[in-house]
């Protein structure tokens, strides 16, 4: 007889049972690295647009990491006016399999262990990648993943004053509430773009534009600032992107099906040769971060299943092993 259990997990369990930001980033590093040693089965993401219709879509992520031996899909809507309705702008459901037999092990909330992931890869991003001594986070956005980031940064890099701008003034201000009394670290919420760029170490790009706009000028940023973009929509200043010391990607297979670059990729102006590594080449040691005599840096990441599932696996092995969750009995007899 063939008997099939899932594990099944709520947004609330999800969140009791989150590793910490450190855990996490330790987690997706170790993802980045089976990545950049090319242990992972990774297609592109795909989409379903709706955003004609709903000003949303959905993002479909999927993967296997060979280091854990697990496959993943994660569904992820993008609903820019969910706050209308006291919801999430990104809304996840991630689902594990075992490779072996292809049966589902386990199904949980991914809202959270998107934001969180996200955060995290920014901040290994900037762990490899910015200056030591960074002081001045810049960072665009005030939703999803906005204070994760934010985190992963501040455990990263000696952060002293976060600015942040968004285009709800609502919005920034609670962000900066929370980044102040959740990391102790000074946060104002700034009017334009550029009051968040100027004179920042690091800027963080994370709109959701519904068109093309050069929100953040070549001319704002530091000579040695890290540049982290992963809108869907470019933001960012071709002259940042062609001018880089180096441009760094998540997975540029990834990258040449759509986002924030990828009119740039389209037009010829930033090819593969042109990008120095693939995030996980870095963190894995084939390629170098940054250097003493480097410039501006430019990450670009999309995100990808690798980073949900090797997160969702911790998850399920922590709900395992203290029985959170309800635990389904998909079938139990012979199969064929």
């Amino acid at each position: 007889m063939a008997k099939v259990e899932l594990r099944v997990l709520t947004r609330d369990q999800v969140d009791e049972l989150m590793p910490s930001m450190s855990e996490i980033m330790v987690l997706v590093e170790q993802g980045l690295n089976a990545h950049g040693e090319g242990e992972v089965v990774l297609p592109p993401k795909s989409h379903i647009h709706l955003d004609d219709r709903y000003n949303g879509h959905f993002n479909v992520l999927a993967g296997w990491v060979g280091p854990i031996d697990t496959a993943g899909v994660k569904v992820v809507g993008d609903y820019v006016d969910n706050y209308e309705h006291d919801l999430p702008s990104e809304v996840g459901l991630l689902t594990l399999y075992n490779p072996h037999t292809g049966v589902p092990e386990a199904i949980m909330d991914a809202t959270s262990i998107t934001a969180r992931r996200t955060g995290a890869v920014t901040g290994v991003g900037a762990k490899h990648l910015s200056i030591e001594n960074a002081r001045v986070l810049g960072h665009l956005g005030a939703r999803g993943s906005a204070y994760s980031n934010i985190e992963a940064i501040c455990r990263q890099r000696p952060i002293e004053e976060v600015r942040i701008n968004s285009l709800r003034a609502e919005t920034r201000e609670r962000l900066a509430a929370e980044v102040e009394h959740g990391l102790s670290v000074r946060a104002v919420a700034v009017d334009s773009a550029r009051e968040a760029v100027e004179g920042a170490d690091i800027v963080v790009e994370a709109t959701r534009l519904e068109r093309a706009e050069v929100l953040i000028r070549d001319e704002w940023l530091m000579p040695h600032c890290l540049l982290v973009t992963f809108g869907w929509v470019m933001a960012t200043d071709p002259e940042t992107v062609s001018t880089a010391t180096k441009v760094v990607v998540d997975d540029w297979e990834q990258c040449t099906k759509g986002g924030q670059l990828s009119s740039l990729i389209a037009d010829g102006r930033l090819t593969r040769d042109n990008v120095h590594a693939e995030l996980g080449e870095v963190t894995a040691a084939i390629r170098p971060g940054r250097i003493t005599s480097d410039g501006k840096i430019v990450l670009w990441h999309r995100g990808f299943a690798i980073s949900d599932i090797m997160v969702g696996k911790r998850i399920s092995e922590l709900a395992q092993r203290n029985d959170v969750g309800t635990v389904i009995q998909l079938f139990d007899r012979a199969g064929t």
